[in-house]
């Protein structure tokens, strides 16, 4: 019996959050082709992490061509939640799909929340102007 191949896409408008540790997040999306290109036409396409409760906890510039990424330096023991949105001109978002909603475990049983300033996703920071520069995970795992 031969077995058939699976499909690279499944085309369905989904992005799905989870946790890797206690302190890194991943998350995949899968968007149908015309949905992809209509947020290529977009101005600025960003990937937004949430805290539940608190709102938006970090923001990511990505592009319509990637379907995943690291997020690093998260706070053990939250509840996170992302949104694909675009942003306008006039600085206003508009969310166009969300993710699941999922809780970091605590690092060490007890131990205290904190939230550090550590690298944040897949990226590099440059000292030439301070600012980090970010890219897909599947270019991560190249560098």
């Amino acid at each position: 019996m031969r077995l058939g191949t699976l499909p690279s896409h499944y085309d369905d408008n989904t992005l799905v959050l989870m946790v890797q540790t206690p302190r890194t997040l991943y998350v995949y999306w899968d968007l149908s082709p015309n949905q992809r290109e209509a947020l290529a036409a977009k101005n600025k396409l960003q990937l937004r992490l949430n805290v539940v409760n608190r709102g938006v906890y970090r923001t990511f510039d990505i592009k319509p061509s990637w379907d995943s990424f690291y997020i690093t330096g998260v706070g053990p023991g939250l509840a996170y939640y992302c949104d694909i949105s675009i942003q306008e001109n006039n600085g206003e978002y508009y969310p166009i799909i969300y993710s699941n909603t999922l809780s970091t475990p605590q690092e060490l049983p007890g131990a205290i929340n904190t939230v550090g300033s550590n690298f944040w996703g897949g990226g590099e920071f440059s000292t030439n102007n301070g600012a980090w520069s970010s890219y897909s995970s599947g270019v991560f795992y190249k560098k």
